[in-house]
């Protein structure tokens, strides 16, 4: 799956703590190179205080899997940051 061949696109953006965005970075990467599914990818990127999780998906089932795989991930890793 690639941006030109998306049905559906979402952009997510999470205004968080610097150390908090590394972590998640570092963490996430991986995940968003290999993608586990061919029906959506999605990217990582940091811009200032805030991650954005941009989602390309072929339909919105995808789309919403994708997603709430990326959010739940993150929550995680904020839970493990800020408990430390």
């Amino acid at each position: 799956m690639n941006s030109d061949s998306a049905d559906v696109i979402s952009v997510v953006k999470l205004e968080l703590d610097a150390k908090l965005l590394k972590a998640i970075d570092v963490a996430l990467q991986p995940e968003s190179e290999n993608p586990s599914s061919e029906r959506s990818t999605t990217s990582i990127s940091i811009d200032e205080k805030q991650l954005i999780i941009t989602t390309y998906a072929s339909d919105t089932t995808a789309l919403r899997a994708s997603l709430n795989s990326y959010l739940r991930w993150v929550e995680g890793i904020q839970n493990i940051v800020l408990s430390i």
